[in-house]
Order: structure tokens, then C-alpha cells, then sequence
């Protein structure tokens, strides 16, 4: 039971940081500037409260916010939609009669955004960081300041892996 407990709380813990990439031949520490890309949706109201954390959140990561025609990086951010299957858990541990209840079941599909950010390279638009956040989106029942919360909240886990650890 002992070892039931560790396991489930590895797990949990595994699944806080957000999935990252980036390139391997590339010295991070040559780049302090940044700036939303050029073709970034701001009009939206979630594109500018994505837009508000990143420029609040850049800084605390060494990256100065300046203008795309100065910026030594480019930030971009895409809501990519995914399909979340729904599952019944199998009860190993459980007898139904003379056999073991161990089969997954899927019951239902969710469609969610999960906000992916990555960073290019101005002149070749060469991506060189990406980040995908774990949860899904905040969905369409939350509004105003929640809404932003949480955006912001997903900014800045995404961020937290930049720059990356080698």
C-alpha cells in the first residue's frame, strides 16, 4: 500500500511541469530581448491577456520586451485544439466473479485548446523553444478577471522552462 502511495504521488508531481522542446545547438544566454510576433492576435480578448502576461512575465526570465524590429527573439502563442478521451479507471485490485476487473473503458471525448508558446528566431523564424501547457484552456464559462488569472497562470508555467536547462 506503501508503494501504491509514492507512485501516485510521483505521478502527480510529473505532471506539473509543461512539456518542452527546444534546440540544442543554440547558447540561450546570447539572447535578452523579445517581442510578440508580428502576425500575434491582439485584437481577442484572450490574445491580449496572453500578449499582457507574456510582456508582465518576459522580464522575470531575461528577456527585455522592445519593438519586433529590435527584439533578438519572437514570441508566438497558438490555442491548439485537442480531443481528451474520457476513461473509467480499471479496479485491479477488484474480483468480479472469477475474473479481474483490468480493462480501460472509454466512455465520452472532450474537444479543449491547450495554449502552446514558442519562441523564433526573427530573421529565419527558426523555432528554437516551444511549450506546451498540460491543462487545458480556460474554458468559455469563465470570464473577466478569473478568466485573466488563469491565462496568466498558464503563461507563466509555460515560461518557467525557459530558459531551458541543459
Amino acid at each position: 500500500m506503501q508503494i501504491l502511495r509514492l507512485l501516485t504521488i510521483a505521478l502527480l508531481l510529473s505532471g506539473c511541469t509543461p512539456a518542452y522542446d527546444y534546440a540544442e545547438d543554440v547558447d540561450f544566454t546570447r539572447f535578452n530581448s523579445a517581442s510578440l510576433a508580428p502576425d500575434s492576435d491582439l485584437d481577442s480578448l484572450d490574445g491580449a491577456r496572453i500578449a499582457a502576461a507574456a510582456r508582465t512575465l518576459l522580464p522575470t526570465r531575461g528577456l527585455e520586451i522592445t519593438s519586433s524590429e529590435q527584439a533578438s527573439l519572437w514570441l508566438h502563442y497558438q490555442l491548439k485544439p485537442e480531443t481528451k478521451l474520457l476513461t473509467t479507471m480499471p479496479r485491479m485490485l477488484s474480483r468480479h466473479g472469477e475474473f479481474w476487473d483490468d480493462e480501460e473503458r472509454v466512455y465520452g471525448a472532450v474537444r479543449q485548446l491547450k495554449l502552446v508558446l514558442w519562441l523564433t528566431l526573427p530573421a529565419s523564424e527558426r523555432v528554437i523553444w516551444r511549450s506546451k501547457h498540460n491543462s487545458a484552456f480556460p474554458g468559455e464559462k469563465l470570464s473577466g478577471g478569473e478568466r485573466s488569472r488563469r491565462i496568466k497562470q498558464q503563461v507563466t508555467e509555460l515560461l518557467s522552462t525557459y530558459p531551458p536547462s541543459k
